[in-house]
């Protein structure tokens, strides 16, 4: 897991080492265990790597990694966790290695099988290969896009890429500047341009989750897809019991290939099922199998603490290590000089965000003190199996919008038991009155007309802003049934590609590789296929996780629908520790007229508002 970048002159200028190097080395916290850079093509073309050693940490592991005589040369971020199974496979077609990595692997399988070499893969990359003898240079990414990779284009000049936005500010003859447009787009939806390629700055995009580009001279660069959910369709068992075996043989499976490691392992562990479900099943195949290159030290567990503060699941996360019986480490939140903290933490991610990631990077911050290098988590689960409120009142607004009244009650009773106690009557009473109200529409005869002639559900919150489509195969899932939309929407194009972004930095700003057993591609395309009373239904959301692990974890914890998650407490810091920060913010005249101009407002905005919406912005450390 590493930071790397390349700057490839389609003019024909040469590029400096000392231009690469300063590049490069923004993204030390990425990689702070060793860097390389190359200079290729008649120094015309750099690559560079900032390195975090997590397989093979001698020197033979170190990148850029020629292979095949030189021939073909990489810079790579991420993790292939099926690699042994490929080497063999490479090793019987006469392939020969040097190193213990799976970086050597990679280049093999792009030797062998070319492009078709990125089917073979299960993991989280991000790389570029340089092929001298056709002089061109191969980027992909992952499926998801766990792992980022973006770039500038000049064409006919030269193409750059590096791991982060960040590091184009430290790019020789490169004047970053924010695209108000996309920046509009970005505080209407804090969402809205990850999942689509675009970021807020002009020139800079990201190569797509499952695309790869080709860069050669005198050929402008497009796009590809080499994967898409839509081309997945994996056996289904019939029987719903049948599905759970299945679904857990997979699961146990991806957290087993991500054991692997050269250096220590740990769980950040939040309480709730899907952190849980992790947690346990990888204390589980600990105890129980016979492991090979497994770190010895992967058990423990880490979790952020808020002492006093409603997100605190301390008492939760407790109970999932009293299960298991495993060593778990609280990490309290400091304080001290957290408004300084929350500065530098923008500043490193380096994108506008609806509240400050701290609390998320406090949990690896904590765990790299204690020694440890990779982070098995549990992203993937909330997307893909209605784990969202707003997803269950998708559904309950569906169920309504076509009178089955019977079904909507039944998301309503899901829907209560994800709000706390103390706001699910609440809930129920307001929902009731919906109920009631609808009858009454449906007596009417401009309904029935309209249900005569079919008019269909006006549920559009589900399809994307309209930006320029960078994709040969873009995704459109706009004629899916609202309630399957939505999860495809979620999980390929809107949340979780954010969610990932920000995971991303958190972890490698503080030098940690996080693994996420639920984003294997084998367990997503078998979800994808699964009926949705799989994966709602029984009173849960989650169904068949909670299924699949009953017996393997604690109960309350597996049936606990209501959670908080890891995040900042931003209204409790706002009123306490970053009050008067807070204030002295809002009251920058040249903050709020961008705050002004980036909401596109009319007239003056009231301070009341900017307070608001001041942390989705931290303008000022982004330029």
């Amino acid at each position: 897991m590493c930071g790397i970048s390349g700057i490839y002159q389609l003019d024909g200028a040469k590029v400096e080492a000392a231009t690469l190097e300063k590049f490069n080395n923004s993204m030390t916290h990425r990689g702070p265990d060793d860097y390389g850079i190359e200079l290729l093509d008649k120094e015309t073309l750099g690559l560079a790597q900032r390195r975090l050693s997590i397989l093979d940490l001698s020197p033979l592991g170190r990148q850029p990694m020629s292979f095949d005589q030189g021939r073909f040369v990489i810079t790579y971020n991420g993790e292939i966790f099926n690699f042994p199974e490929i080497k063999e496979t490479l090793i019987s077609k006469g392939h020969s290695f040097k190193s213990e990595s799976d970086t050597e692997v990679i280049l093999a399988a792009y030797m062998e099988w070319g492009p078709l070499c990125l089917k073979k893969f299960n993991g989280m990359w991000a790389f570029a290969i340089w092929d001298n003898l056709n002089k061109e240079l191969f980027l992909a990414r992952d499926r998801f896009g766990i792992k980022p990779l973006y770039y500038l284009y000049e064409e006919d000049k030269r193409f750059v890429f590096a791991s982060e936005t960040r590091a184009f500010k430290f790019l020789n003859n490169f004047n970053r500047e924010v695209d108000e447009i996309k920046l509009h787009h970005n505080m209407i939806d804090p969402y809205a341009l990850e999942g689509l390629g675009h970021t807020i700055f002009k020139q800079i995009y990201q190569l797509l989750p499952g695309h790869y580009l080709i860069v050669k001279r005198q050929e402008k660069i497009s796009q590809k897809r080499w994967w898409s959910i839509e081309d997945c369709h994996p056996e289904i068992p019939k029987s719903f019991n049948e599905q759970c075996e299945k679904f857990y043989e997979i699961f146990r499976d991806a957290c087993r290939i991500r054991l692997v490691s050269d250096v220590p392992i740990a769980t950040a562990l939040s309480g709730g099922l899907d952190s849980t479900a992790v947690y346990s099943t990888v204390y589980d195949i600990i105890q129980k199998e016979s492991l090979g290159r497994v770190n010895e030290d992967a058990q423990r567990a880490f979790t952020a603490t808020f002492k006093g503060l409603p997100n605190d699941e301390r008492e939760y996360a407790q109970i999932a290590a009293n299960y298991t019986g495993g060593p778990i480490t609280f990490l309290e939140t400091n304080d001290v000089d957290l408004a300084a903290r929350i500065e530098r933490d923008t500043e490193l991610c380096d994108f506008i965000n609806i509240s400050p990631i701290s609390s998320i990077a406090s949990v690896y911050e904590g765990m790299r003190k204690n020694g440890v290098v990779v982070s098995l988590d549990g992203h993937g689960v909330d997307e893909m199996l209605y784990g969202y409120r707003d997803m269950i009142y998708g559904l309950y607004n569906d169920a309504l919008w076509y009178g089955k009244s019977s079904q909507a009650l039944d998301y309503r009773d899901i829907l209560s038991d994800m709000y706390h106690p103390d706001n699910r009557g609440h809930f129920i009473s307001k929902s009731n009155k919906n109920l009631e109200e609808k009858k009454l529409r449906e007596s009417g005869l401009k309904y029935k007309l309209k249900k005569l002639v079919g008019t269909q559900s006006p549920n559009l919150e589900y399809l994307p802003l309209k930006l320029p489509e960078l994709s040969d195969k873009t995704y459109d899932f706009s004629k899916k049934p609202v309630r399957e939309r939505m999860v495809y929407f979620e999980f390929f194009q809107h949340t979780l590609p954010a969610l990932l972004r920000n995971f991303d930095r958190a972890g490698m700003m503080n030098s940690i590789e996080i693994r996420m057993p639920f984003m294997d591609w084998r367990l997503v395309s078998y979800v994808f296929s699964l009926p949705i009373e799989s994966k709602v239904g029984s009173g849960f959301t989650k169904r068949i996780l909670r299924e699949s692990m009953k017996g393997k974890m604690d109960e309350s914890l597996r049936n606990r629908a209501f959670k908080v998650g890891i995040g900042s407490p931003v209204e409790y810091w706002l009123n306490d520790k970053l009050k008067n920060w807070a204030l002295d913010m809002t009251s920058d005249k040249e903050l709020k007229s961008k705050m002004e101009s980036a909401l596109n407002s009319n007239g003056k905005m009231e301070n009341a508002l900017i307070r608001e919406v001041w942390q989705n912005i931290n303008y000022n450390l982004i330029k």
